[in-house]
């Protein structure tokens, strides 16, 4: 997963960073480009608050291609890239939108398994004192009702 943010951010970087005279209007790479920017971080936010964010990487890989592909097609189909741009803005707009749920999630789910932990830590400690102080009689009062059947034979 980690690959995959770090080769996203090297595509980001290396499409922001392509220069030439585009047919489509230069504001809306910016802006598509930002919105990605954007949705990656907030995707990565919620990657450390412990959200699944797989869904989330692959969409904003999606729109990262859009982007890409309207880098290339601008200057034979600039109606076809401000499309793919508008669509890549879109995409990020709603990868964005959607992190912050699968953040929530990812604390909800982490606070669930603190407690759940903290609970299972309590219930150990309780066993093993009363296992403590009353360990003895609990062992003779299994032991008797085990064997309290058997009956002794005399010897000789």
């Amino acid at each position: 997963m980690k690959v995959a943010l770090l080769a996203l951010v090297i595509v980001l970087f290396l499409a922001m960073g392509s220069s030439g005279v585009f047919a489509a209007n230069q504001a809306s790479f910016n802006s598509a480009s930002s919105g990605v920017q954007n949705a990656f971080v907030a995707v990565q936010t919620a990657g450390k608050d412990g959200g699944n964010v797989t869904s989330l990487v692959t969409q904003l890989n999606g729109a990262l291609a859009l982007l890409q592909k309207a880098s290339t097609e601008n200057s034979s189909k600039p109606a076809q890239a401000s499309t793919d741009l508008q669509s890549a803005l879109t995409i990020a707009q709603g990868v964005q939108s959607a992190a912050a749920a699968v953040a929530q999630q990812g604390m909800s789910s982490r606070q669930l398994q603190l407690e759940l932990s903290v609970a299972s830590a309590v219930v150990i400690v309780v066993i093993a004192i009363a296992l403590y102080f009353y360990g003895d009689r609990i062992y003779h009062r299994l032991w008797l009702r085990m064997y309290s059947g058997y009956v002794v034979k005399e010897a000789g």
